[in-house]
């Protein structure tokens, strides 16, 4: 769990967390077709997609890790010496203006997905590994599109307990609020494209999320997420 957290924000998130798990029940690893029918269109479009951002980790741009962004994630990103980045595209409805000019093609790919809500890259270095935590948030469900996944030792996402091992050009998509974890036993980066996607709220419930969900914006604006994410 995300430890140096305030005790506020840890109060809110676990009695929010409470709330929704009463009222929603899905599996760890959900099915695509059902939740994300379009993940389809992002694997036949992968190649192209990974491309773009080879480019753009190669070309020596300094890519900002995860707790530069957001300092209250330091647990799972400034854990172990080894890094994990961000190429921030997409964050609760909000494109970054700046970002998105690197990767036209993969942009022009998201903007025509449905109940697409936050679009990353995710680069993790030979050897990093993001210890068990658990999503604060359970208004998305979180998809991921292997691009480059390394050739020789382990590398795999754990979720609930249950390993998931990346193809490249192949899908996964969980409830990140069960508790997971990622390790790169490695010695290559991996890459991975990761969605948020919205989860459709049943009843009244869908009420109090979306002022949740305006509340994270609010937050994001107010931590000056999108200037300390950007690519320099």
């Amino acid at each position: 769990m995300q430890k140096n957290r305030n005790w506020l924000f840890r109060f809110f998130r676990d009695k929010n967390l409470k709330y929704y798990n009463s009222r929603i029940k899905t599996p760890p690893y959900l099915d695509l077709d059902e939740f994300f029918p379009d993940y389809r269109i992002l694997e036949e479009n992968w190649e192209v997609i990974k491309l773009e951002v080879e480019g753009i980790v190669k070309s020596g741009k300094t890519l900002p890790k995860f707790h530069e962004v957001d300092d209250g994630q330091s647990y799972i990103s400034d854990n172990d010496g080894f890094s994990w980045s961000l190429i921030t595209l997409l964050l609760y409805n909000s494109w970054h203006k700046e970002n998105i000019k690197m990767c036209s093609k993969t942009t022009a790919i998201l903007k025509g997905l449905r109940g697409v809500k936050s679009a990353y890259f995710s680069v993790l270095s030979p050897g990093k590994i993001i210890p068990p935590h658990v999503g604060p948030y359970k208004g998305i469900i979180r998809y991921q599109l292997a691009l480059s996944i390394p050739k020789e030792g382990e590398c795999k996402l754990i979720v609930d307990g249950k390993d998931y091992f990346w193809e490249e050009g192949k899908s996964v998509l969980f409830d990140d609020t069960y508790l997971h974890e990622v390790q790169n036993n490695t010695d290559e980066i991996r890459i991975a494209l990761l969605l948020d996607i919205k989860r459709k709220i049943p009843g009244f419930l869908r009420y109090y999320d979306l002022f949740i969900f305006k509340l994270i914006q609010l937050i994001l604006v107010l931590n000056n997420t999108f200037t300390k994410s950007k690519i320099k």
